[in-house]
């Protein structure tokens, strides 16, 4: 009996210490777990704070691995929180989803509250929707929070560059590649807006650092070949789109610049082949329009020209110097229309003197000789070097018949261009 009890004293023992280390495993597999959902639950939260230096961009960010992470950790028991909401709206937005997005991003929100990351993917959610205002007050949000914010200043520079202000541009350009040189978007964007504040040596220094440090990206080598044409360098601003082509076969702002170098060589049908091109990649390109005009001028299509000038107006009416060359396409045959379009150019950007100048030849053309006389006057005054407007006032004189007023003309002319032989000779007529 003394033994029996014995073995049953033992086998209680036995079952009390294996209950033990079974409660002592469970314990042990729930902390496994719990460290598991944390671990992913960390990991997730990394992807979604990656350095900007390997990605610049909201839509560079590892979104989808972030999500896989967390979903993990979810089913491992942690709680997701706001983190779910923010990794939702990237993915949101990589689709284009923009009314999502924001959805999604106001969910995460309303649970912690705003943060610069937040406030440049509002900024970048309301430039896609073309609402400005509200991206720039998102940014400027996201900056007052944290000052050094890479994508906060990156999206700032954006939106400098969508409203052409260079200098604002550069300034938040040059405070990003102090921080990180080595990325060749930040430096293909400070050549756009260089060449916004006409620093033209600096705008090509910057965009072959962009081509040097990243040598596929194709809008490196086209800001590079824009800035060479600019400078008359048009074999190796050829050369420049041509190499963009390479690595981008259908970019419709690289076969544009090659048409247009074609152009500038007088290579006509080279020219037309590009812009045509252009036409069909991108048919509200209004570059390819002016070019196919210029074009049709060159080689004697007035008509031509201007039909292509008149589609490129309809296409964007804003632009002043279109309708100047509208202007002068109908200068010949259709003056009265031609002032009508000289009359749209300076009312769009009064100080053009090319504006100026193409109303006043055609007033004279017209016979109206008070009012050509006052548009080729603000003409000469907006820009004092150029002897066209100068020489039309000549002309005008001379048909008046002040001869006096002519010669006075056709010297200032010379003044401002000696090598002018047309008002030379007419100097020596008179």
């Amino acid at each position: 009996m003394r033994r029996s009890g014995s073995l049953r004293l033992g086998f209680l023992a036995l079952v009390m210490a294996t209950a033990v280390v079974a409660s002592l495993a469970a314990v042990m597999v729930v902390q496994d777990r719990e460290d598991d959902a944390a671990a992913d639950l960390a990991r997730a939260r990394t992807l979604l704070e990656t350095p900007f230096e390997r990605a610049p961009e909201l839509v560079d960010l590892p979104a989808a691995e972030a999500q896989a992470a967390l979903q993990s950790a979810v089913e491992k028991g942690a709680e997701p929180g706001a983190l779910a909401h923010d990794i939702e709206a990237l993915l949101h937005l990589g689709r284009g989803d923009l009314i999502f997005a924001e959805g999604s991003m106001s969910a995460a929100r309303a649970i912690d509250g705003w943060t610069p990351h937040r406030h440049v993917l509002a900024s970048v959610i309301a430039r896609e929707a073309s609402r400005i205002d509200l991206a720039n007050a998102h940014v400027d949000a996201a900056l007052a929070l944290d000052p050094d914010d890479a994508r906060a200043l990156l999206q700032k520079a954006d939106l400098a560059l969508d409203r052409r202000d260079g200098r604002a541009a550069d300034n938040a350009l040059r405070r990003l590649i102090e921080q990180a040189s080595r990325i060749a978007a930040l430096h293909d964007r400070r050549a756009l807006a260089l060449e916004l504040l006409e620093r033209w040596d600096d705008a090509e220094r910057e965009a072959r650092s962009a081509t040097e440090l990243q040598p596929d990206l194709h809008t490196a080598w086209i800001n590079l070949g824009r800035v060479l044409r600019h400078q008359g360098r048009t074999d190796e601003a050829a050369t420049a789109f041509r190499t963009a082509l390479r690595h981008a076969p259908a970019n419709a702002d690289a076969i544009l610049g090659v048409g247009l170098c074609a152009l500038d060589q007088e290579d006509f049908d080279v020219a037309r082949g590009r812009f045509e091109r252009v036409r069909e990649l991108a048919p509200h390109e209004t570059l390819a329009l002016i070019g196919l005009g210029d074009v049709a001028r060159a080689t004697g299509d007035d008509e031509g020209a201007v039909a292509s000038y008149r589609e490129a107006v309809r296409e964007n009416p804003l632009d002043a110097a279109t309708w100047v060359k509208l202007g002068n396409a109908l200068f010949a045959d259709e003056p009265a229309q031609a002032v009508r379009a000289f009359e749209e150019a300076v009312g769009l950007e009064p100080a053009l003197a090319a504006a100026h100048n193409g109303l006043g030849a055609a007033r004279m053309r017209l016979g109206d000789v008070d009012e050509a006389m006052a548009a080729l006057g603000r003409a000469a005054e907006l820009d004092p070097e150029d002897p066209h407007p100068v020489m039309n006032l000549a002309l005008l004189h001379e048909q008046r018949g002040d001869t006096r007023a002519a010669r006075e003309s056709w010297q200032a002319a010379l003044e401002r261009d000696p090598n002018a032989a047309f008002a030379r000779q007419r100097l020596a007529r008179l």
